[in-house]
């Protein structure tokens, strides 16, 4: 990203301020949201700090005609902001990333708690695990209203020969139509709001007889502290899915069952899938771990490296507003850290040095 070039990336967004409160460019203020998530900054306080602290520095790419704003100034303008507006900056930018966009979509939602005293905002994201991308954001009331949510992000998004991942609340025939009207390809966990389906998978794969004579995958991982072993079975043979469920597309249905052995504790779960994808053990039991990415590399680093879940902005727009920033940083920074350099570690090197924080710039 050409330092020239940084604010024009907002001229899209319409002024919510009348003139004659227009003290301060509404570019320099997002272009300096921006810049405070890419370095970690979670509140409109810190914003005016950092900016403050590296004034001299910042006014190479953010014009401060009348010096720093206050963080007064910084939250009313983010209250006001169009959120559709703002995001349509954030894909059309995510979009310049695209032609590196490979593998597994994950679909999944989040609730950020602090958002709202009475109705926090529950957010559905679509995350690239090959690629540690954000590719976009819906808000919905609540999770249940994920389902109704799930086929607007679809349709924001390029998913053509992609394999698209939903937990259980995504599990509908609308939205495997969806997937398939857009030449994708599916694996939906099922689970007990599919209830008929489910009890019918469950009951399919009690059979040792017929286990046997489907598609196995196994393999284990180690590492922090324990060991993990994970078995997939999958199967094509679904002919009375067809006559009793009539799912658009469906090839497969599969079994994963992990058990994880910690300080000679263990547990284990079992998960049950339906897909578009061919019978291929090997390729589900792959793709259905990686879905977990989305909670492991962005909700956690969410709550954990941003502090999403604590951050006490509430006042209307802007909650979502800076929820699109940390997004857009994390972005970022995945495009241009080192394998060996942990986000929470990119993070505080742009807050500490200027010349890092326009390095990531540059390199996007």
């Amino acid at each position: 990203m050409n330092r020239e070039n940084f604010l024009k990336i907002f001229e899209d967004i319409k002024d919510p301020r009348i003139a004659r409160t227009k003290l301060h460019p509404l570019e320099s203020i997002m272009g300096l949201g921006l810049l405070g998530a890419l370095a970690g900054i979670d509140s409109f306080l810190g914003l005016q700090d950092f900016a403050e602290a590296h004034e001299e520095q910042l006014k190479a790419i953010i014009p401060f005609p009348n010096g720093i704003p206050s963080h007064d100034t910084i939250g009313r303008v983010f209250s006001r902001i169009d959120v559709d507006q703002f995001h349509e900056c954030f894909f059309h930018f995510t979009q310049s990333l695209r032609d590196n966009v490979k593998g597994l979509i994950a679909l999944d939602g989040k609730t950020m708690r602090n958002s709202k005293e009475d109705k926090p905002l529950h957010i559905v994201s679509a995350w690239c695990e090959a690629n540690k991308l954000v590719l976009g954001q819906t808000k919905v009331n609540d999770k249940s209203n994920e389902i109704t949510a799930i086929p607007n992000l679809l349709d924001m998004i390029d998913i053509e020969d992609h394999v698209v991942s939903i937990d259980a609340m995504g599990c509908q025939k609308n939205i495997a139509q969806k997937i398939v009207e857009k030449n994708g390809d599916y694996l939906l966990a099922l689970k007990a709001n599919q209830k008929n389906l489910l009890e019918n998978v469950q009951a399919y794969f009690q059979d040792e007889e017929t286990l046997n004579e489907m598609s196995y995958w196994k393999e284990f991982d180690k590492g922090h502290g324990r060991i993990e072993k994970r078995e997939c079975w999958a199967t094509s043979n679904i002919s009375w899915i067809d006559e009793n469920h009539d799912w658009p597309e469906l090839i497969t249905i599969a079994m994963v069952k992990c058990e994880r052995t910690r300080k000679n504790k263990k547990s284990s779960d079992t998960r049950f899938y339906i897909s578009s994808l061919p019978e291929d053990a090997e390729v589900i039991c792959k793709t259905s771990r990686m879905h977990w990415g989305i909670e492991n590399k962005l909700h956690w680093v969410l709550d954990v490296v941003f502090n999403e879940d604590k951050c006490m902005i509430r006042k209307d727009n802007a909650p979502e507003i800076m929820g699109i920033m940390r997004k857009w940083a994390i972005n970022m920074h995945n495009q241009v850290k080192s394998e060996k350099m942990s986000l929470k570690r990119s993070l505080a090197k742009c807050a500490m040095s200027m010349k890092y924080l326009f390095t990531v710039l540059e390199a996007i």
